[in-house]
């Protein structure tokens, strides 16, 4: 096999695993922009809740300067944050529309600056005037965190209200918590100690490094206390078990749908192959495109037409194999009966007996051969009647009792159901059930049971005698047509191999099923006919 037949071969295989890896690339891919998205607003988010405050005190100081301290002032609170501060207005500020709706919320605006770590954050200084603060933070440190604790531990010392109504009324712009602690409350250590005594401000790092708290020294006792404030982690454990939870939601539903489209293709396949088996040999898959599925349905469409050829041409052979057979039959029982009426003597007699037996045996096997091939025709039309079947049941055993006298054949109704009605074909039910018990009798010691049980929608008719019994290991091919279990018992006792086979078909015909086991109560065989009780046409 060549390298473009193999691939051929597995191309199906192929085009599912490239349907996995598609589908697990477009999930990486969301992932990591969905993740870069993220944490991309979260930064935003964080950065401006940090800036909030800082730029509301920046903005209440301003406010609370007169006109001519305003520059000088913004220029020393910029040396003291360590950022260049300018005032700018709305018209030479370039915003878009979005941004300057920000800002008329009384919310800080951070934008990228001129380089990639650099911030360019903006904030109303007098709504009603239109001016806007600048600034330009080059990289966040410590020392602007340092420096906006100086510049509101200055608004409040600045305050002539009490500093508790000061911080109260500032948190509201501050998105962690800033509050008054005495000094003996906080444990630090003695270099810690000797920078608050020296009115530096000092950062805490706790819980493992991820929040901070800043300190300054309020007065003699207390300290101003800002924070905690979480540090930003850009990949949190819960979004990133979200994100794989996704992902794999997302490579499992895609791995799925490319298999489910593969298995219902393979599917109709299967359906076909299962009609086929149960005698619509008409039946045909659905042929679109050009991969590997297409040329098994294909080569299965061909195969179905081979098999559907052969067997009409098998079914039209014995049609005509057995019709011809009449002819020579008949005339050898004329010439029988002509050297019979011309001839006396008593030995050819005896031989034209044996002969004419020979005959009746032809005979019968002839119709037995006519009778399975109609049942194997396609689209056979059958008469179905609602009747009850007991008296059916009865009529065939008082027709076998005459013949074999010997025998006790018996019929008895188990688990009666109202209504004792069934739909079947009158003249192939009976002939099911005729060569049911004609079997048992054959083999039968001394009796044969027939037993009926009618239940809502199924009958079941069961065959049983206390013969020897059919071995378990011959159960599954009793029903094939010229079956000899016992090729010396079966001549010696009769019949053709076919009795079997007519009662599975008649069977089919009626939408049940004929089964062979072993009678519990007489030892023998035992054989049922399961059925619906009423026919139902099926759209083939």
């Amino acid at each position: 096999m060549n390298l473009s037949n193999l691939f051929r071969v597995n191309s199906i295989f192929i085009r599912v695993y490239l349907h996995m890896l598609l589908s697990m690339l477009l999930v990486i891919i969301l992932a990591v922009g969905a993740t870069s998205l993220i944490n991309h607003v979260r930064v935003e988010q964080y950065r401006e809740q940090l800036a909030s405050g800082t730029f509301y005190l920046l903005s209440r100081g301003w406010q609370q300067q007169s006109t001519e301290k305003r520059a000088s002032w913004l220029i020393e609170t910029g040396e003291l944050l360590d950022i260049e501060l300018n005032t700018t207005t709305l018209a030479s500020s370039g915003l878009d529309h979005w941004q300057l709706r920000r800002l008329s919320e009384n919310r800080t605006l951070l934008l990228n600056g001129r380089t990639t770590d650099e911030l360019m954050i903006y904030r109303y200084l007098s709504p009603e005037e239109g001016v806007l603060v600048q600034a330009y933070i080059p990289r966040l440190s410590e020392q602007h965190a340092r420096a906006s604790v100086q510049l509101l531990l200055q608004t409040v010392q600045n305050s002539s209200q009490p500093p508790e109504q000061v911080l109260a009324e500032l948190g509201l712009n501050f998105s962690y918590p800033i509050k008054i602690v005495a000094f003996d409350q906080i444990r630090l250590e003695r270099t810690q100690k000797q920078q608050l005594a020296n009115n530096e401000t000092i950062l805490v790092f706790i819980e493992s490094g991820r929040s901070v708290i800043a300190y300054t020294r309020l007065d003699e006792n207390r300290l101003l206390q800002v924070g905690p404030v979480n540090l930003f982690d850009p990949y949190p454990l819960v979004l990133m078990a979200a994100i794989a939870l996704i992902a794999l939601l997302l490579s499992g539903s895609g791995i799925y749908f490319s298999l489910r489209i593969l298995e219902h293709r393979l599917q109709k396949v299967e359906q076909a192959a299962s009609r086929i088996a149960a005698g619509h040999l008409s039946t045909r898959v659905r042929v679109e495109g050009d991969d590997f599925v297409v040329r098994l349905a294909k080569a299965f469409n061909s195969m179905a037409k081979q098999v559907q050829e052969l067997l009409r041409t098998q079914q039209e052979m014995i049609h005509a194999v057995s019709h011809e057979l009449r002819t020579p039959v008949a005339r050898i029982r004329f010439g029988m009966q002509m050297i019979e009426d011309l001839v006396e003597d008593p030995f050819v007699h005896k031989q034209l007996k044996g002969i004419d037996a020979d005959i009746q045996e032809l005979d019968g096997l002839v119709d037995e051969i006519l009778t399975y091939a109609r049942l194997g025709q396609e689209g056979l039309s059958l008469n179905y009647e609602s009747c009850h079947v007991l008296p059916l049941v009865q009529e065939v055993l008082d027709g076998l009792q005459v013949l074999k006298p010997n025998l006790k054949l018996q019929v008895r109704h188990l688990n009666p159901y109202e209504g004792d009605h069934a739909e079947v074909e009158i003249r192939y039910f009976q002939r099911a059930v005729q060569n049911l018990v004609s079997n048992a009798c054959r083999y039968a010691s001394g009796q044969v049971m027939v037993s009926c049980y009618m239940e809502a929608d199924s009958l079941r008719i069961d065959v049983e005698d206390d013969g020897p019994g059919i071995p378990e290991e011959d159960w599954e091919r009793v029903f094939t047509p010229f079956s000899r279990l016992d090729d010396s018992r079966t001549r010696a006792s009769g019949g053709y191999g076919l009795g079997l086979s007519i009662v599975h078909r008649i069977m089919y015909w009626h939408q049940g099923s004929a089964i062979v086991s072993r009678s519990d109560d007489l030892g023998g065989a035992s054989f049922s006919l399961v059925f619906p009780r009423f026919h139902t046409e099926v759209a083939y």
